[in-house]
């Protein structure tokens, strides 16, 4: 076994050996006992195909003098690879079996001639081969409830498209390289579709919202057609939207803006069923937003991008603005809004990202340890979407009290970029950075690195920032396994353009891994606008942790001074 760490805020555990049950089995075991013995600070363990990804809070890691929590974690895990931990006997949960009905090729399966091309098979063929088999699901990820499975016939293994979709319909049934698997919802995707399913593979009003389970098996079925209601959604949770008779006061949208939704600082925990962080894209002005009028810092308020929404507030009403700019609003501090009056923020001048705290919070249903809106896979926030014309947002107006006539400022940690500035953010090498580059000698990878300009696409969104230039070539072949994922971890798809991932990222990916954008450096990329030019420049693990650590101690030392003031 192998350790890598993945930026300042999570490790890779890699088991070298052949892809086979008996290594799942190894996985499982290994991601069970590191549950048992947990570390303080350790928010999240996700198991994969030959490797588990181990998440944490840097500052929420107990360390001694002069130790940063990297190196603590470290040998937590040291400890565990050695064999020097309790291990675990029983599995969390018994196996079980699924049997999913597949309408194959035509609308449903866009990619079954490509397959059936690049396996030498007719389509037909392929349908029996891929139907035939029995899959062991070795991961869930990517999406929520996304399975990945274990035992494709090898000549059915087709490499990933060259640049992934920005849309794959949900339920769609799909292969890539030596994987198969099954999108629950619709997100973006770069592998073959062959088929769709109407199996609903994650539900979050379920006691287990994921379908299936790591070691569960998994058996497609041919069918002609799929229901009329073929489309996979996901269960929305509806908000509380009688203002009255909850005893608090509404915001009605008039004008939603390009993309505006309910965000918190996001989820821990469930990255096993394919469930991110998400949240917010610039935590630290979100949590600025939230102190500015007297919220915690994980409060649910409005991220909006780009294009500002136009709301009228029905109460009296303690607001705050932080990360982007609003013409004609002050940013970082509370103001008040009166009875019937409205709030302009469709004009942004400097930032990308815009987020609007009220004092009290808004009032939505938490699901799954979380209020913010995971709006590829439609739940969570309002209605398990983005914000629209004519609804209405609950919060309690009797909370802004404390800091309503108060006139100082906040100013953000991480200072806006304005559009024609380059954006420098801090790469930690990844795990396949030795592969990327092993043909060049000392020095060349971070000139290789560090020489490329990048322009950030408008394809960008909240699960992943694309990047065009001058694309990479990975050495010795771009795909393999898919592995843990974090915010921040750079990809590399075949046409070597990277991918950033953000805070709706996935959290198992199969593309090279280039390497980590420094945690603390997210906000600045969450601020860029498309078109924007971004440099990575290699930086070392210690030196971004101290970063981040800087910024959070900053944060709570904030937080205490204005409760004191309150």
């Amino acid at each position: 076994m192998s350790l890598h760490p993945m930026g300042d805020t999570a490790y890779l555990i890699t088991l070298e050996d052949e892809m086979s049950p008996s290594l799942l089995a190894r996985v499982q075991a290994l991601a069970a006992n590191l549950r048992a013995d947990c570390l303080p600070g350790v928010v999240d363990i996700v198991p994969a195909y030959a490797s588990v990804g181990v998440f944490y809070v840097p500052e929420e890691i107990t360390v001694g003098r002069g130790e940063l929590p990297w190196r603590v974690v470290s040998e937590w895990l040291e400890r565990h690879l050695a064999g020097d931990a309790p291990a675990v006997k029983k599995p969390a949960r018994a196996a079980r079996s699924h049997v999913l009905p597949v309408c194959y090729g035509g609308d449903y399966g866009a990619d079954l001639e490509a397959v059936a091309r690049a396996s030498k098979l007719t389509p037909e063929a392929v349908i029996k081969l891929h139907a035939g088999e029995t899959y062991l699901v070795a991961a869930i990820g990517f999406a929520p409830g996304f399975p990945y499975l274990l035992g494709l016939p090898k000549k059915l293994a087709t490499p990933r498209r060259t640049t992934p979709r920005l849309r794959v319909p949900a339920g769609s049934v799909a292969i890539g390289g030596e994987q198969t698997g099954v999108y629950p919802s619709e997100t973006p995707g770069g592998w073959q579709l062959i088929g769709r399913t109407a199996t609903r593979l994650f539900d979050p009003e379920r006691a287990e919202p994921a379908l299936m389970a790591q070691g569960d098996k998994v058996t497609f079925k041919p069918v002609a057609t799929l229901p009329a209601s073929s489309e996979v959604r996901n269960g929305l949770i509806k908000p509380d939207s009688d203002a009255a008779a909850a005893g608090g006061g509404a915001i009605e949208v008039i004008k939603p803006g390009s993309l505006t939704s309910v965000q918190d600082l996001g989820r821990r925990g469930f990255g096993a069923l394919g469930v991110g962080v998400g949240g917010a894209l610039d935590r630290w002005a979100a949590i600025m937003a939230n102190l500015a009028v007297g919220n915690a810092p994980d409060a649910p308020l409005l991220e909006c991008t780009y294009v500002g929404p136009i709301l009228r507030f029905e109460v009296l009403t303690v607001v705050a603005l932080g990360g982007a700019e609003v013409a004609g609003r002050p940013a970082g501090r509370p103001f008040s809004l009166v009875a019937g009056e409205e709030l302009d923020c469709s004009s942004l001048t400097k930032g990308a990202r815009l987020y609007l705290a009220v004092a009290g919070g808004l009032r939505v249903p938490r699901k799954m340890g979380g209020a913010g809106t995971v709006i590829g896979s439609g739940f969570g926030g309002f209605e398990g979407r983005a914000l629209k014309a004519g609804d209405r947002l609950v919060f309690d107006p009797k909370l802004g009290a404390g800091v309503a006539g108060k006139t100082w400022r906040l100013a953000s940690p991480v200072p806006l970029v304005g559009r024609k500035e380059t954006i420098e953010v801090r790469l930690v090498p990844g795990p396949d950075w030795a592969r990327i580059f092993k043909r060049m000698g000392p020095g060349g990878a971070e000139r290789a690195v560090e020489s490329r300009r990048f322009e950030l696409s408008a394809k960008s969104d909240r699960m992943g920032l694309r990047l065009a230039g001058e694309a990479f070539t990975v050495s010795g072949g771009e795909e393999g396994w898919s592995r843990p994922v974090v915010p921040g971890t750079v990809q590399l798809p075949p046409d070597g353009q990277p991918i950033i991932l953000m805070a709706e990222g996935q959290t198992i990916g199969g593309y090279a891994q280039l390497g980590q954008v420094a945690s603390v450096d997210l906000a600045k990329l969450a601020q860029a606008r498309p078109g924007a030019e971004i440099v990575f420049r290699v930086s070392e693990l210690s030196t971004v942790q101290q970063a981040r650590l800087k910024i959070a101690g900053d944060m709570a030392r904030l937080r205490v001074g204005l409760a004191m003031q309150q």
